[in-house]
């Protein structure tokens, strides 16, 4: 199995009185000395919820009351944090309609991202053998993890 190069650690519960609370955050594993890019996280919450008000202390989040999506620009999360430099967060409420049951089961996270110069596979291109061209190709490969498309999801 591939341990992906980033965490997500999260709270979400919902309570009778009408009201929830979410609290995500998010951070860059120590095995990857690489910055992770377009950090996104989306979450499809349950139609009970109706609204979330929430504070993102880094990028922003947007929250579709008719598609009941909340999604999370983080952004990017750097290689070296500056010491005492707080990760990514987004904590808050979330406003439930009144009179409807409580959800049977906690919302699914997923999250998109992109590092740079990196396979998190461990696959490797040892060499590559150009026949028929008259030029030299230039010897080099670029790297890149991309995760998006909501292949990487984190149950809650």
């Amino acid at each position: 199995p591939i341990s992906m190069p980033i965490y997500v650690k999260h709270s979400i519960y919902f309570r009778e009185s009408g009201s929830g609370r979410l609290d995500l955050t998010v951070g860059r594993k120590q095995q990857i000395d690489k910055a992770i890019e377009n950090v996104t996280i989306e979450c499809v919450m349950p139609k009970c919820v109706i609204n979330c008000v929430l504070t993102p202390s880094h990028g922003k989040y947007t929250f579709d009351p008719v598609k009941k999506t909340l999604v999370w620009n983080v952004g990017k999360i750097e290689s070296k944090p500056q010491t005492a430099a707080p990760l990514p967060t987004l904590r808050g409420n979330i406003v439930l309609a009144t009179g409807q049951p409580l959800p049977e089961s906690n919302p699914i996270l997923t999250v998109n991202f992109k590092i740079n110069q990196i396979v998190i596979s461990g696959l490797r291109l040892q060499h590559v053998e150009i026949h028929g061209e008259d030029y030299k190709p230039f010897k080099g490969v670029k790297y890149i993890t991309t995760v998006k498309n909501g292949r990487f999801q984190i149950r809650t």
